[in-house]
């Protein structure tokens, strides 16, 4: 979930959070070390790396450690309990205890208010963070990071980005690739009979506080209704999947549905089951790569107050920098698909050869687990 510092209850969330760190710091010293350690995953959603990384745990490796996905939002914990998950809430004393025998947490984004497990304890911290960036971070972006033992990338290209530009260590940066993208490596081709999905999934305002989640100067329902029209000539539904931190309005379009990552976490499953994405500087993009199908950027301005990591030559696929060219290419790619591989499947392949180290492509969820169990000092599998 995410923080909303206007909100009390939100505020007595991280304050419980904090004390019941400090308990588990006191305790930890006092509690023998157990021989099947808990491996605890924190992020804002159960999704993306963690969940897979928690799924091969849980499905390969559950004899020797025991995972738990541990959340603030304690509703949500409660409901992914319920379908089996082993989770842990953050506001309960009970579940905060199992951290006493934690002995690797790995997260996606950040801590909260468990700073003091970091600088208090010898759990083993390790970074996997949400997405390949278009953009551009600074050292200051990842201060907690720093005092991570271990940061997980997909390539050696990103493990220079991380030590040249964000002021990692060299020895804290791993290309073991993303867990979440196994299943993109290994999803099959999409069958030629089932109906064709546009995926339209735009960044969030990030650090432009004025910006536009849609493009050239339309209103949202203009834009919807233009891709949704063109979708529909050739047969094809739209998706709109907005940001976490992001609404966009729903229509009444019968061609188009609404997905927000809000209420659909699982953002690996749904791009398996799109043929087009439509993004801008979303970092989506990098996981669709790994799909080598077709992507259509819209060319505006940049929402990053410090520039790029990775800069537009990155992008994988056709820039639209009009509303006219962005329907005209959507139409042809529509209409003859394999003119989006012959135009652009060699620039796709360098660029996820950049991106991607070859030897964790759809292997990545059992070479960071493996990581794990040595982090967590038992057997390797």
């Amino acid at each position: 979930m995410k923080i909303d510092k206007t909100r009390p209850d939100h505020w007595l969330m991280l304050a419980l959070q904090g004390g019941f760190s400090l308990l588990i710091v006191a305790l930890r010293w006092l509690t023998p070390r157990s021989k099947r350690p808990v491996v605890a995953l924190y992020g804002h959603q159960y999704g993306g790396n963690l969940k897979a990384i928690y799924e091969y745990l849980a499905s390969h490796c559950s004899d020797q450690v025991d995972p738990r996905v541990l959340l603030l939002d304690r509703q949500q914990a409660h409901r992914l309990r319920a379908d089996g998950i082993r989770t842990l809430s953050c506001t309960n004393l009970f579940d905060m205890l199992q951290l006493v025998r934690c002995r690797v947490l790995v997260s996606d984004h950040g801590l909260h208010a468990m700073l003091p497990l970091v600088h208090l304890t010898d759990i083993r911290f390790v970074d996997v963070w949400h997405g390949i960036p278009f953009k551009g971070f600074v050292p200051d972006d990842f201060k907690l990071q720093h005092h991570y033992d271990e940061s997980w990338v997909t390539s050696p290209l990103l493990e220079d980005l991380y030590v040249q530009r964000f002021g990692f260590r060299q020895q804290q940066v791993h290309s073991l690739g993303y867990a979440r993208t196994d299943q993109l490596f290994s999803a099959e081709a999409r069958p030629a009979d089932k109906q064709t999905t546009v995926l339209y999934a735009p960044t969030w305002r990030q650090d432009d506080a004025g910006r536009e989640l849609f493009p050239f100067g339309l209103e949202g329902a203009a834009f919807i209704r233009a891709i949704a029209a063109t979708c529909d000539a050739y047969g094809a539904r739209l998706i709109i999947r907005s940001h976490l931190n992001a609404e966009i309005q729903e229509t009444g379009l019968s061609n188009v549905e609404f997905r927000p990552q809000k209420a659909y976490p699982d953002t690996e499953a749904l791009l398996a089951d799109t043929d087009i994405l439509l993004c801008d500087w979303s970092s989506i993009a990098f996981d669709f790569l790994c799909l080598q199908r077709p992507m259509l950027f819209i060319d505006v301005p940049p929402p990053f107050k410090n520039g790029f990591s990775l800069g537009p030559e990155y992008r994988a696929g056709a820039v639209a920098s009009t509303m006219t060219e962005l329907v005209a290419t959507l139409e042809e790619f529509l209409d003859k698909p394999r003119t989006f591989t012959a135009r652009y499947g060699a620039m796709q392949r360098e660029i996820l050869d950049a991106l991607y180290a070859e030897d964790t492509r759809g292997r990545a969820a059992a070479l960071q687990s493996a990581r794990v169990l040595r982090l967590a000092g038992t057997t390797t599998p």
